[in-house]
């Protein structure tokens, strides 16, 4: 199996700003109120300290023509539109024009050349492309029909990029439930499922991670409360969801026949409903600053994880990420051995070598040594976001 040429470079992006700290993620589909509106090719989240994050795009173009002029542009205004802190582009077009182009712009310009010397081949030979992660789930033959795995995956990713915090750590950790019971429930495709589990909590680290950043300078019991009430009614952390129900069952009790005792009986309901949500698991573990400081290097931990090629790699958790992973079971219900025993029925997949196409080796020493050296300044500024 080749790499597309497109997807090549993308991996090379997104392995050059992995190794910069920042958990990078590829193929991301932004949504508005469930329509795809586009697609982000790598999307990158930083974490600098309690209370600052970074979040960049990246545009990644192999081609003979890359209209770098428009991706320029294309990736400034998705910077504007996601409200991220930088955007990238990364290009086969060297050219001087489209340098000063991306400065005026504010745009970081990363090239295919600078990427491809600086890997020296070695990028994906103990992980798994993405090309090879869905590969791997398409063995399942009903992959689509039992909850479509492959959208549940798309669905989390989009939801950190697309959704406000404490809506997007929801939705990744429904697909964190829905691997966790099939890595119960189906002992044939378990190493898949603990790999889209694993993927799954990165994504709810990474999404918790985010909400906790406007509670950094909160008191424990404060970041409890907010915490626990974000995660139950999945808004925006502004209680905005809690304020139009208390509205809702006012106006029931003050304009409908019996409205008092309706509207009692309607509020007794949803407190039982949202009091089995059990957000107190997560908040009670996370409120602890300590733990909160664990959500991003897990978050980074769980995302490689779920794409290394050898199976013991896939299950050799740090005792923090193991810690994450059962807050997250207990959270949902779900039996911690199923997500992180090492002992499978299946036999471990073969056949995961590494691309033939990434190279193999640094560039000759006889390449332009001023082109070289501009390009790993210029890298060190998008890294930098200077």
């Amino acid at each position: 199996m080749a790499l597309p040429k497109g997807a090549g470079l993308e991996e090379l992006a997104r392995a050059f700003f992995a190794r910069q700290g920042f958990l990078a993620i590829r193929s991301v589909s932004i949504q508005f109120e469930d329509e795809e509106v586009t697609d982000v090719d790598v999307w990158l989240y930083g974490r600098q300290g309690g209370g600052v994050r970074t979040r960049a795009l990246i545009d990644v173009k192999d081609k003979k023509s890359p209209k770098a002029f428009e991706r320029i542009m294309w990736a400034r205004g998705m910077q504007l539109a996601l409200g991220a802190d930088r955007a990238i582009v990364t290009t086969t077009d060297t050219s001087s024009k489209v340098t000063r182009f991306a400065q005026q712009q504010k745009v970081a310009l990363l090239t295919g050349a600078f990427l491809r010397r600086w890997s020296g081949g070695d990028v994906l030979h103990d992980r798994l492309s993405l090309e090879e992660f869905i590969s791997n789930i398409q063995t399942y033959e009903s992959h689509k029909q039992d909850g479509d795995w492959i959208r549940q995956i798309a669905s989390a990713k989009s939801a950190v990029v697309s959704l406000a915090p404490y809506p997007a750590f929801n939705k990744a950790i429904g697909s964190f439930r829905f691997f966790a019971e099939r890595a119960q429930t189906r002992p044939q495709h378990r190493e898949l499922a603990v790999r889209g589990a694993f993927l799954s909590a990165a994504l709810a680290s990474m999404a918790l991670d985010a909400a906790l950043e406007k509670l950094a300078f909160e008191e424990a019991p404060v970041r409890h409360k907010l915490l626990h009430a974000g995660i139950t009614f999945g808004d925006a952390g502004d209680n905005r969801v809690k304020s139009s129900i208390e509205t809702v069952l006012a106006v029931i009790s003050k304009g409908v026949k019996n409205g008092r005792a309706l509207a009692r009986q309607t509020s007794d309901a949803l407190d039982q409903m949202f009091s089995n949500v059990r957000a107190e698991i997560v908040a009670d573990f996370f409120a602890a600053e300590k733990n909160a400081a664990l959500l991003f290097p897990v978050a980074r931990e769980l995302e490689a994880r779920s794409h290394m090629r050898r199976r013991s790699d896939l299950m050799a958790l740090s005792i923090e990420a193991k810690a994450v992973v059962g807050v997250f079971a207990d959270y949902i219900g779900a039996k911690r051995m199923a997500l992180l025993s090492d002992e499978f029925v299946s036999v471990e997949p073969t056949g995961l070598s590494p691309f033939p196409d990434v190279p193999s080796k640094v560039v000759d020493a006889g390449t332009d040594k001023a082109a070289a050296e501009q390009d790993e300044a210029a890298a060190e500024r998008a890294a930098s976001g200077s």
